[in-house]
């Protein structure tokens, strides 16, 4: 009995670790985002971030509820991101640089998507 209690706990500290940044409101990671779309300038990113964070205050949409700031450890080194919602994905695309063509194609698909269910 006591062996079975023990692969219980194990089996529930690896679901747990494998679950850590599960959070159903926040299912991005920006970083990745970030990759999709081809995004490496730190500028770009930081304009796109202020834009998007302007418009959840003036809107009254809260950051907490959109953004939560995460560090993940990738390889070598513990990296910053941010764990961020379906709204927060979408107004930070929206807010990114249409000269990349990722992201320009990321924008049509976003408009495209709406139009279709209007």
């Amino acid at each position: 009995m006591l062996k079975l209690l023990d692969h219980m706990d194990t089996v529930l500290a690896e679901r747990q670790s494998r679950h850590r940044f599960f959070e159903p409101r926040l299912p991005y990671f920006l970083n990745d985002t970030l990759e999709k779309l081809s995004i490496e300038d730190a500028d770009e990113i930081e304009t796109a971030l202020n834009r998007t964070f302007e418009a959840c205050r003036i809107l009254k949409i809260p950051l907490s509820h959109n953004f939560k700031r995460v560090y993940r450890y990738d390889d070598a080194y513990i990296m910053e991101d941010y764990k961020i919602s379906a709204l927060a994905h979408y107004l930070f695309i929206i807010n990114c640089n249409p000269t990349n063509e990722k992201v320009a194609r990321a924008q049509l698909y976003f408009v495209m998507h709406k139009s279709a269910h209007s």
